[in-house]
């Protein structure tokens, strides 16, 4: 059996060493940090701190992984919600109706689900390397054969592999190490909203039974900047409440910024209800939100592969990180089950991991460009066929307030359980085309709907 170096220790590696452990001899993992022993913030995952959902396609895949995790999150105090039943958004168009659905997503601390797949994960043969930083890799442009690392010692060492697997996360350096071997240029795709983040803990009054995960979506093509914030429920009868605005209109780090942003927003539920809670923690921030998407499946060298945010660093207002981290995992045991480890699998698998990607890729892209101050790495966002896209795009939205069908698939794709072709369908297209004959739900019924949204927030 052939070896394999996974590099990284966060939600995309550990998955990844779950994919290739049946398949490999020796699997290791490198860390560049320590890992804790609970569910506890780490200084190498700085968004741990902001709100994260991990959608029903990658719950499913993470659950086809590591059987068992999903029950395992839940007992630890992770909550299912049904989408729509359990989310109360407003998506600009209007708010979010609700029907009978088997979309579903999970919300916890990223803490807690990192902990919980770490766990799951030790009865696998994985060996990890914490505090052990990679410098580069091994080999040349035709052939990755193992990366050269730092001990937590100051010694060197090179670690010899069938397959590295580059799961580094949105700030990845395979692509500079790529062109130390000689390889040709990775190609790459960037889109930027100048979006940033402000968050912060706080105690839920009451806790959290029957509170929905609530959400202002930011609004694109209104000429100004989109301005939106959520409200999780976590484990412990906790909240994170994260605000996020585009170029222009970023959040600020204050106490009065922090509530003078929430009385920007289209409607001030979120407002009513941070005033009636404590916060139990200091506002964090954050400008890492940058969309860029490396096509490796281009070509490049045999023996190497990469996954998650390595491939496609998403915007992370659209919550799709984790799900794309579980299902590039996903894709991985696939093709490993077919063809087995070995150098020449990396370009196998980094093909599956690109039609993983494609479709949330092409939403947050074609979502970001719509803010003002948009920027891309030279790429038009202004031809037809981009005007059509967003044109649809709208209609979808709009058509998804009022037809439960167009919702059920505008939120099947979203959820990453259903592939983007579900939208173009004609029952869908013709529902998103045609004159609307009902309007969608009003803000007073949306929220009426969640009574620990009415008692909390109290008149709006």
């Amino acid at each position: 059996m052939s070896t394999a170096l996974v590099l990284g220790g966060g939600l995309a590696g550990f998955l990844a060493a779950a994919a290739l452990a049946p398949h490999a001899r020796q699997v290791t993992v490198i860390e560049r940090g320590n890992l804790p022993g609970g569910p506890e913030p780490r200084r190498e995952v700085p968004q741990g701190h902001f709100g994260h959902i991990l959608l029903g396609g990658g719950a499913d895949a993470l659950d086809s992984l590591l059987p068992g995790t999903v029950d395992a999150l839940r007992a630890a105090g992770a909550h299912h919600r049904q989408i729509p039943s359990g989310l109360l958004m407003c998506l600009g168009p209007g708010w979010l109706p609700d029907h009978d659905s088997t979309t579903y997503l999970i919300a916890c601390s990223r803490h807690l689900l990192d902990h919980v797949v770490r766990e799951r994960l030790s009865g696998l043969a994985v060996a990890v390397r914490t505090r052990t930083s990679v410098l580069g890799l091994l080999g040349g442009a035709g052939r990755v054969d193992g990366v050269l690392v730092e001990n937590p010692d100051g010694t060197r060492e090179t670690l010899p592999a069938d397959l590295v697997v580059d799961a580094t996360g949105r700030h990845s350096r395979t692509p500079e190490w790529l062109r130390t071997l000689g390889s040709e240029e990775v190609r790459e795709e960037t889109v930027d909203a100048g979006l940033a983040y402000a968050a912060r803990l706080f105690d839920a009054p009451g806790g959290n039974d029957g509170f929905p995960v609530v959400s202002i979506v930011p609004v694109p093509g209104r000429r100004a900047p989109g301005r939106g914030a959520t409200v999780i429920p976590i484990e412990g009868g906790r909240w994170v409440v994260t605000l996020s605005g585009t170029r222009g209109g970023e959040p600020s780090r204050s106490e009065a910024g922090f509530d003078a942003f929430l009385g920007s927003l289209d409607h001030p539920v979120v407002r009513g209800l941070v005033r009636a809670a404590r916060p139990i923690g200091p506002i964090r921030t954050c400008r890492s939100t940058l969309n860029r998407r490396r096509f490796y499946e281009d070509g490049g060298p045999a023996g190497l592969t990469a996954v998650g945010d390595a491939v496609a660093a998403l915007n992370p207002v659209y919550g799709h990180g984790m799900t794309v981290a579980a299902q590039c995992a996903a894709a991985m045991r696939a093709v490993l089950r077919s063809e087995g480890l070995h150098p020449d699998v990396g370009a196998s698998i980094q093909r599956r991991v690109a039609q993983v990607v494609d479709t949330p890729w092409s939403m947050a892209k074609e979502q970001d460009r719509g803010f003002p101050g948009a920027k891309s790495n030279g790429l038009s966002a202004n031809g037809p066929m981009d005007r059509l896209a967003r044109w649809y795009g709208d209609r979808l939205a709009r058509a998804a307030l009022t037809d439960p069908a167009v919702s059920a698939a505008y939120f099947d794709v979203f959820a990453l359980t259903a592939p983007a072709a579900r939208l173009a369908a004609p029952a869908v297209a013709f529902a998103a085309l045609r004159p609307c004959r009902r309007r969608p739900p009003t803000a007073a019924e949306a929220i009426g709907r969640h009574r620990r949204v009415v008692e909390l927030a109290g008149p709006l």
